[in-house]
């Protein structure tokens, strides 16, 4: 069941919803129409499928992908719970060294998974990291793939990028 929006951008507008048969939240991210784009329609789809190819736990998790029969595409994933490194900082300042330095750890292990797949986010700021506290540590979950590429052999970005 949809709830309401969370985050609206250039791109689209991401939904928090319930799954009541699961009793658990998630949202759902539902790009801008652009009839007729199709390179809007493609990034989309490779923005699923590359976020869903990168099993880690700091990086939010894809559950599904669908498109409806109006032609309306849509990603559902997890709900994090947290607020953005962006507004995290805001709020309260600079990270004392102390947790900035695993914080900053947990980062380059999920874009290093990333990497390691052959997928670059091409988009790493601090509106696309959720801060969750937990047990009086800080952890990182890397959002949106929307400008992600991925890798050909020969260290490019291939032709589906």
């Amino acid at each position: 069941m949809v709830r309401e929006p969370i985050a609206v951008g250039g791109y689209g507008v991401v939904y928090r919803c319930e799954q009541r048969e699961l009793g658990r939240e998630a949202v759902v991210k539902v790009p801008r129409a652009r009839p007729g784009d199709y390179a809007w329609q493609k990034r989309f789809v490779r923005e699923a499928r590359l976020a869903s190819q990168l099993e880690h736990p700091f990086a939010a998790h894809v559950y599904a992908f669908g498109v409806e029969a109006d032609g309306v595409r849509w990603i559902a994933m997890e709900f994090v719970r947290g607020v953005t490194l962006g507004a995290y900082l805001k709020a309260r300042g600079p990270m004392p060294l102390a947790e900035f330095v695993p914080f900053f750890e947990h980062i380059a292990e999920v874009v290093h998974a990333a990497h390691a797949r052959g997928i670059v986010h091409r988009d790493l700021k601090p509106s696309n990291v959720m801060v969750i506290e937990s047990g009086g540590r800080l952890f990182p979950k890397l959002l949106d793939f929307g400008l992600s590429k991925i890798l050909d052999a020969a260290g490019g970005f291939g032709e589906d990028a």
